[in-house]
């Protein structure tokens, strides 16, 4: 009963004092809509989601360098890197070499001389079994489908829609680069902060047209990605395939030397200065200040606030009432603020997320989307999508270290104020 009583004084107090209790509502829902955007497209980067669901165990070889006493190469590699090299690696689950078409588009034709352009992608078999697409219609590339006269392709759903006006599309004739190839599947579209897996067509490795690099064949324009069977086998993984490039290079004398290979999230920061540690930090300090800064100012102002109000204090003392129930009164105000500011923030996040996307995806570390800007036109169907990574259980976590703050912020000025004599409260002049 006496909670009951407290909430309905508080809320009594809200309508009251309106201006004050829509500023505290504001700076708690900016707070936490803000925080959870930032938090929200990051996750989308770092954390295990649809297609990459392995993100924790996957390793990336990005780039290679090769050198002899004339000529120096630095590139990603090839399928005969990883043929050479990766063959019985302890604690390799599996591993595919993935290649960006020339250019980066790919320009598909349907029979119906509809035409489109999409990031093309050329992969091989155990590809499929290093991602887990959503398939809506059909399946993977088969066996028989890597082959140039009986090649098939994946296409994502928007790519779909393109060429045929739906997503239905297993069986149709596409063609590309005066090959022509079979629809096997259609996949949901793939967010480019799954930067790995993203493409609009996924092509067979048979009909790409990149030449290697260097006079050794092992350098071309692949990444080669690897799924390890723990992540703690990251160290063991990199260390033999280390010491078999290197007895390779010193057997054929040549340099070798793996430039970027390191676990996937890592691999996201090759680009950058910073360490993946340091962008850590830097998002708990991005996150600290939006969460402290606004509260700092909300302490002050429930400071200011309880100073005026300590004749209404300094009266209910007078009349028995003891410093719990005042600061259980304080806890309702305070806790009924917090609610309907984390109930606006909700709704502020949500609505941030859905209407800047293109804006927040400047926020997602790494240089892809610069790249694949530069090749053409960014799809749509390629932009970060709030409800593919929106967690309800990491808001209500927000919301329940708000409300600690938001209490500890209160509570402490309050318990400052009613210590005061009941005298001095009653006399005191606002």
């Amino acid at each position: 009963m006496k909670l009951r009583m407290y909430f309905k004084q508080a809320w009594y107090n809200l309508r009251m004092n309106r201006v004050y209790s829509a500023v505290f509502i504001a700076g708690t829902a900016l707070s936490l809509s803000l925080v959870m955007a930032f938090l929200t497209v990051l996750s989308s980067r770092v954390v295990n989601t649809v297609p990459e669901t392995h993100r924790d165990r996957m390793m990336v070889l990005k780039s290679v360098a090769e050198m002899n006493d004339e000529t120096y190469w630095q590139s990603g590699v090839t399928s005969k890197f990883a043929e050479q090299f990766m063959r019985d690696v302890p604690g390799v689950e599996v591993w595919s070499v993935a290649c960006p078409a020339t250019g980066g588009f790919v320009v598909l034709e349907s029979g119906e001389e509809e035409v489109t352009k999409v990031y093309g992608k050329y992969v091989d078999l155990d590809f499929w079994k290093v991602f887990d697409y959503d398939f809506i219609e059909g399946r993977a590339i088969s066996q028989n489908g890597m082959v140039p006269n009986t090649a098939e392709t994946v296409i994502s759903e928007s790519t779909a829609r393109s060429l045929f006006g739906r997503t239905d599309a297993v069986g149709e004739t596409v063609y590309f680069g005066g090959h022509t190839m079979t629809v096997c599947g259609v996949v949901r579209d793939v967010p480019m902060s799954a930067v790995t897996a993203f493409a609009g067509v996924w092509l067979p490795q048979s009909l790409s047209e990149d030449s290697d690099f260097s006079p050794s064949g092992l350098l071309g324009m692949g990444t080669l990605l690897i799924l390890a069977e723990d992540r703690s086998d990251f160290g063991i993984i990199k260390e033999e395939i280390t010491g078999r490039v290197s007895r390779h290079a010193e057997a054929n004398g040549i340099t070798m030397e793996l430039k970027s290979f390191d676990s996937y999230r890592k691999s996201l920061f090759a680009w950058s200065e910073l360490s993946s540690a340091a962008y850590t930090w830097l998002g708990i300090g991005v996150v600290l200040i939006i969460l402290i800064v606004p509260l700092l100012n909300l302490s002050g102002m429930v400071g200011s606030r309880m100073e005026a109000r300590l004749t209404e204090f300094g009266t209910r003392k007078s009349f028995g009432a003891g410093p719990r129930s005042i600061i259980a009164q304080i806890a309702g105000e305070n806790l009924l603020m917090t609610i309907i500011g984390g109930v606006v923030g909700l709704l502020a996040a949500w609505l941030i997320i859905a209407l800047f996307s293109r804006q927040l995806n400047s926020l997602v570390p790494g240089s892809f989307m610069d790249n694949i800007s530069q090749m053409g036109e960014i799809p749509d169907s390629g932009f970060f999508d709030f409800r593919d990574f929106f967690k309800l259980w990491l808001y209500l976590a927000l919301l329940g270290i708000i409300l600690v703050l938001n209490l500890v912020s209160a509570l402490i000025p309050a318990a400052k104020v009613i210590r005061r004599p009941i005298t001095e409260s009653l006399n005191y002049k606002k």
